[in-house]
């Protein structure tokens, strides 16, 4: 349950990053989410991430989940962490971004992973999300290290799947209709 609540605020914290992302590039930058104002949903994300990793791994806790999920469940984590530290450090996101090249990599495995142990609607959904949050951390790399103009390109690709693989696959598991 917990895990689904990490997913929740996960896609909400995609949402509000892709927004800010989309409206602070382009010719015209409009300034509709702050980069401060963003750091706090990350931060809180990040800090949310960091305790259901603990939880997962601690062995008083009998977890169905793997120590991989806590694993994976960590780049997440650390991402967002970043971004909301970054946001009051002035960082210039270089070292995110081959982080992120590195998590692209991580996450094609994971995907093919999960295919094969696929059975229900839902793990073909994580093996579909793997995949989008591969494709969004390496728009990331290409972005913040090699400098690409895909910022409006990648604001938009990380909200849309902060609300598709993220906020309403949670919403549906705590609405019970998966």
């Amino acid at each position: 349950m917990l895990v689904v609540a990490f997913l929740a605020f996960a896609g909400l914290c995609l949402f509000v990053n892709g927004v800010r992302l989309y409206y602070s590039s382009g010719h015209q930058p409009k300034k509709v989410v702050d980069a401060k104002d963003a750091a706090v949903v990350n931060l809180f994300t990040a800090v949310l991430g960091m305790v259901c990793m603990a939880h997962i791994l601690n062995p008083a806790n009998a977890s169905t989940l793997s120590p991989l999920a806590a694993i994976y469940l960590g780049l997440f984590a650390l991402t967002y962490f970043w971004v909301g530290v970054s946001a009051f450090t002035g960082s210039d996101g270089r070292a995110l971004g081959w982080y992120s090249l590195v998590v692209a990599g991580i996450a094609v495995p994971a995907a093919y992973s999960n295919w094969l142990q696929a059975n229900t609607v839902f793990d073909y959904w994580q093996v579909i999300s793997w995949l989008s949050w591969s494709v969004l951390w390496f728009m990331f790399f290409l972005l913040l290290v090699l400098g690409k103009p895909i910022a409006r390109l990648t604001g938009f690709v990380s909200a849309t799947q902060g609300i598709l693989t993220a906020l309403l696959p949670a919403l549906l598991y705590f609405w019970g209709w998966i």
